[in-house]
């Protein structure tokens, strides 16, 4: 059941969000949003407060994200994705446009709501408080991507005029960082634990959410002793941060077939599950998305195609018995020609392959079904409206789809899995993993994910400690693959010249089924670690530069 809070984004304050000034700087909301004779109502400021929570995120962003990594490949047309891809972009790439633009949006709403939400009135001062530290971690959040993209920002924390704004310089990534770990402490006594949200206010910000963003900043810092503090307090602490366990119930649909429990994670009947700690919501007919609509097979409804997975994160899936493919190929129990029988059970949940079978709802007749995709006779066709890579997307796919694939699944961004693999790669870069840890991370995900074997399941000892920090990557890959968090996993890392450069490959479909199908070719540089600013920007505003190294 949808709770009701975000109900009301579409219809009063949608027109507010029209360009202000001359650059994305000062943004909407428009000058009424900022008239003192505004705030005069708690349910003015609910407005506001939920047209923030509407722009700390959007639903295409974990595709564009997964787009920019390795998971997946991006070829109808010409991309910016891609553009970037190959390492062809320029400061006038749209994409880089309208990012900028729609995050300094959900700035310029947070800024303005901080300034002027002690205006109201008779309001209930710990409500105001709480409402407060909401809009302070969606400013943190939506801070925390910018800088991850352009590394040193126009940062400020108050409602930036016109004329300011065409003066704006950039701040150092790491004072922004430091200031945001200043306002989340700030905010976090002020917020409810997820034990704490009644129904009906299920997608509210909670402690475990804004100490999440805290962990995820310090591990994309490299901070890992602060990160394991942090991510040790959501394990061990849920009495002070709240409950959260992995999602461990199956479903089965009313032809029989069964779901597993990795798969019912993102149904939209399973949302606000225990293990979900913050998602972007999506209300039916009013705020859907469609982005599945070019993603899954031709055979399953799909009208065009643009972004596939690739060979790359179907390699990655380790066998059922725990070892990679390239160890069970050297005892023969790897084949190149059957290459997806005794796989980890997550890439049937997350990717459509070869002979795949697609459980799924008639959106005509409601009835349930299975059919078999041949991804192979698709690609055939060689045409844009089937995949490039003979694979499509099978993660996030919702049997109540409605036509066009419009879906009302929310879009999870922070769950507890994410906890568990971020402790275990935090504790090992401080310590080197134990038995005892792994039984807590990564254990549990595998069990959860359907391995049985001990072979898989028990703690691999006699690892080295580079051998054990693949092994932990390679287990958050598969888990979280398709979530939009791969890219930023191999930025942190730095490992873009390693990952990201080279040829993107497909099945082994080509040359007569002898050779995996050459897709793209990628080329990461230096300069690939941050985005350039936009031109139009910098030309509106001069102080923004120099731009960022390469452009």
């Amino acid at each position: 059941m949808k709770s009701g809070f975000l109900k009301y984004i579409t219809v009063a304050f949608l027109g507010a969000v029209a360009v202000a000034g001359c650059n994305s700087l000062d943004q909407a909301p428009t000058n009424k949003l900022t008239d003192e004779s505004f705030w005069s109502s708690p349910e003015r400021a609910e407005l506001i407060m939920n047209m923030g929570y509407n722009q700390m995120f959007g639903f295409g962003w974990i595709w564009t994200d997964e787009a920019l990594s390795d998971n997946m490949v991006e070829t109808r047309g010409t991309p910016d994705t891609r553009v970037i891809r190959q390492g062809q972009a320029t400061p006038s790439l749209g994409l880089f446009q309208s990012h900028w633009t729609d995050i300094f949006k959900g700035i310029k709403t947070t800024n303005i709501f901080l300034e002027k939400v002690d205006l109201i009135p008779d309001m209930d001062e710990e409500l105001r408080e709480r409402m407060k530290a909401e809009m302070k971690v969606i400013r943190a959040m939506i801070y925390f991507r910018i800088s991850n993209l352009w590394g040193d920002i126009p940062f400020f924390l108050y409602d930036l005029s016109l004329e300011d704004s065409y003066t704006m310089t950039r701040t150092s990534r790491s004072e922004v960082l430091s200031e945001l770990h200043r306002e989340l402490d700030e905010a976090i006594p002020y917020l409810p634990t997820r034990n704490e949200l009644p129904a009906s206010q299920n997608g509210r910000l909670t402690k475990g959410a804004a100490m999440m963003l805290k962990a995820k900043m310090y591990m994309y810092e490299s901070d890992y002793a602060n990160a394991e503090t942090c991510l040790g307090a959501l394990i061990d602490n849920q009495q002070t941060y709240g409950t959260y366990s992995l999602y461990t119930t199956p479903w089965t649909d009313p032809a029989g077939n069964e779901w597993s429990p990795y798969e019912a994670l993102f149904l939209s009947q399973n949302e606000y599950n225990s293990e979900v700690i913050l998602d972007y919501q999506s209300v039916i007919y009013t705020k859907e998305w469609s982005d599945l609509y070019s993603m899954v097979p031709q055979a399953a409804g799909s009208s065009y195609i643009s972004k596939v997975p690739t060979q790359s994160l179907v390699d990655a899936y380790i066998m059922r018995d725990g070892r990679t493919i390239q160890q069970a190929a050297l005892t023969g129990d790897y084949d190149e020609a059957d290459p997806y029988v005794n796989r980890d059970p997550r890439m049937d949940a997350t990717v459509v392959y070869n002979g795949f079978v697609w459980k799924y709802q008639d959106i005509s007749s409601g009835m349930y079904g299975t059919m078999t995709i041949n991804t192979q006779s698709e690609y055939s066709q060689a045409s844009d409206n089937v995949t490039p890579t003979g694979y499509y997307v099978r993660k996030y796919y919702d049997p109540e789809a409605r036509a066009n694939y419009a879906q009302n699944n929310n879009i999870i961004i922070m769950r507890y899995a994410d906890v568990l693999l971020m402790y275990a790669e935090a504790y090992h870069e401080n310590h080197g993993m134990t038995a005892d840890v792994w039984n807590k991370t990564i254990r549990p995900i595998r069990e959860r994910a359907g391995f049985t074997e001990n072979s898989a399941l028990d703690f691999p000892s006699g690892l080295s400690a580079s051998e054990m920090r693949e092994v932990i990557r390679n287990e958050r890959r598969c888990e979280l693959a398709l979530e939009g968090q791969r890219y930023w996993d191999i930025m942190r890392w730095n490992e873009g010249s390693t990952l990201l450069n080279g040829t993107v490959y497909g099945a082994r479909f080509y040359n007569s089924n002898t050779d995996y199908i050459p897709v793209a070719n990628n080329v990461f540089s230096e300069r690939d670690k941050l985005w350039s600013l936009p031109q139009i920007e910098m030309d509106n505003v001069p102080t923004l530069r120099p731009n960022n190294p390469g452009y």
